[in-house]
Formats: C-alpha cells, sequence, structure tokens
C-alpha cells in the first residue's frame, strides 16, 4: 500500500511579503510622524488668531455702543447684550481683576472663571498691556494676544499677537 501525501493548500504571507509590509508602514510612518508632534503648536496658533480676532471684535462693538450712548470719556461703561464693560475713551479697558471682569475679556467673552474652558492665564492690565497668554505653550509670554487700552482721547487701543512660543 503506498500513502502519498495529499497536496496541502497553504494560505497565508511568506516572510518576505510581511517584512515588505513593515518596511511600507515604517517609512508612512517616520514621513507622517514629525507632523503629527507639530500639531499641538498649529493648534495654539490658531487659538490665539481666534483670541485677536474676537477681541479685535469686540473692541469696535464697544467702540460703537459707546458712540451711540456717548460714553467716550476717560472713563464709563457700556452694557453689550447685558454685559455691563467698562471702558476707556471709548473702547473696552483693559482690566484683569483675577478675571478680567468688564473689560476687554468680557467684552470678548473670555472664559477666565475657575472652568477656565478658553485655557488662557491674565497677566498685567491697567495703563499697561493686558497679555492674555494661551496655557500649554511652549513659552506662554510669546504664545499670547495683548491688549493695551487707548491713552489719550481719538487713540485706538493696541492690539496684537505673538506666536513665536506656541
Amino acid at each position: 500500500m503506498s500513502t502519498t501525501a495529499a497536496p496541502r493548500d497553504q494560505r497565508g504571507f511568506t516572510l518576505v511579503e510581511l517584512i515588505v509590509v513593515i518596511l511600507i508602514i515604517g517609512i508612512l510612518s517616520a514621513l507622517a510622524l514629525p507632523r503629527f508632534i507639530n500639531m499641538g503648536a498649529d493648534a495654539r496658533t490658531a487659538k490665539a488668531e481666534a483670541i485677536l480676532g474676537s477681541v479685535r471684535s469686540a473692541s469696535e462693538v464697544v467702540r460703537a455702543a459707546a458712540l451711540v450712548r456717548n460714553q467716550t470719556a476717560a472713563a464709563g461703561s457700556v452694557s453689550v447684550d447685558g454685559v455691563n464693560i467698562t471702558t476707556r475713551f471709548g473702547y473696552p479697558s483693559a482690566i484683569n481683576g483675577g478675571t478680567g471682569a468688564g473689560g476687554i475679556v468680557d467684552a470678548a467673552g473670555i472664559d477666565t472663571s475657575g472652568n477656565n474652558t478658553d485655557g488662557v492665564t491674565l497677566a498685567g492690565g491697567g495703563a499697561a498691556a493686558l497679555v492674555i497668554q494661551l496655557n500649554g505653550a511652549t513659552t506662554p509670554a510669546t504664545c499670547s494676544v495683548s491688549y493695551t487700552q487707548p491713552a489719550a482721547v481719538n487713540t485706538t487701543p493696541v492690539i496684537s499677537m505673538a506666536t513665536g512660543g506656541c
């Protein structure tokens, strides 16, 4: 009796095929990984740009309300959407009473409450620039938006952004 082995129908991958697939995945990850590492900095830069836009818009909205209500003196206040905003020469004040209450921070709708959903820290304020720093930045002082209230009649606030340390 002769026994012949039945041909086996093997299915699977060869070692060469597996190595080729691993190499392709390794090359793709080496090219894509650096892009994903920098996404945090890009996100913080975009957040700073959004805060800059909201501060500029809020400043102009408060200015318009102050002009309508004749509140363009050295000190005044206007109510915008039920929020009382302290003004300086018709523009929002750079108040930093721990929460920025009543000034440009409230006018722009930036959350600095206990929840701090916007993830910012305030520094300075008053006659000096109010600096809105983004938490989590490499260098918060250079990942920020600054707002300097007007110092005299017929001047405008100075609003700027720094993103070098995001």
